[in-house]
């Protein structure tokens, strides 16, 4: 019984993996365009200011133990990532250039596009799972969640619930997916291709995260926000998925809290 329960599990999870790559294939093949514009020095430049700063903020959650946040904190991050937006907003237009069309925000098909990113959630699920679990094993059992997870947790009021769904189902997709998807992948896809612009995009995407057990899981979801946003065209669509993500992470934390312990 173990061997046949052990043999259907198997290949289960073989069907999954070529459904997977069957998926990721598809979305480099895409037909849809991506968007064409042509990013120079100064855009270069600017981003990987962006992005190094992001980077800099992390640093600490790697090198000491697991920090903590509180509403303030929250607050604060808002106020920044707001900025953060306009800012890049504000030199994109500077620089003649168009964020709808350099996003590819004027979206032709939205049936398409919400099909896109529930199929991409669906398939992102079990691998982004899997990979935290292992990261949370491989850490040892002491190894705390991420502190927004831990805040989440800890405190139920509907103030500040209602910070924590708006930092990570609104503001942090918007500016992250603008800043990793939309500027810096489309900055490496150019200079490098497309592979080199999802390993390094999306590694950097995970760092900024400053939390080691997640790591792995970020990188896979970090691809997959890549690919579809090659298979769409459009900056919506990894916005939307992840927003999607952070949803339902929101609503797992709050309905198995002792998993997050």
């Amino acid at each position: 019984m173990v061997v046949l329960k052990f043999a259907i599990l198997l290949f289960l999870g073989l069907l999954y993996l070529k459904w997977a790559s069957q998926a990721a294939r598809s979305a480099l093949a895409s037909e849809n365009p991506f968007p064409s514009v042509i990013w120079k020095w100064p855009e270069s430049l600017f981003i990987t200011g962006v992005v190094v700063f992001f980077l800099l903020m992390a640093i600490p959650a790697f090198t000491g133990p697991a920090g903590t946040i509180d509403l303030k904190a929250i607050e604060s991050a808002l106020g920044l990532y707001s900025a953060i937006v306009l800012l890049i907003i504000g030199f994109l237009v500077f620089r003649n250039i168009n964020p709808v069309e350099a996003f590819g925000l004027r979206w032709v098909s939205w049936r398409n596009g919400l099909l896109a990113v529930l199929t991409t959630l669906v398939i992102l699920m079990p691998l982004i799972y899997a990979a935290q679990w292992l990261g949370y094993t491989w850490c040892g059992p002491q190894t705390a969640p991420q502190p927004i997870v831990s805040f989440l947790v800890e405190h139920q009021t509907l103030k500040d619930r209602l910070f924590v769904v708006l930092i990570a189902v609104v503001a942090a997709p918007l500016t992250e997916e603008l800043i990793f998807r939309g500027c810096l992948y489309g900055i490496l896809r150019q200079v490098g291709g497309r592979i080199t612009a999802i390993a390094v995009s999306s590694l950097l995407f995970a760092l900024i995260h400053g939390h080691i057990p997640s790591l792995a899981g970020l990188v896979i979801l970090a691809v997959g926000l890549s690919l579809l946003y090659e298979k769409t065209g459009s900056l919506w669509a990894p916005i939307l998925l992840h927003a999607g993500f952070n949803g339902l992470s929101i609503y797992g934390t709050l309905q198995w809290p002792d998993l997050m312990k």
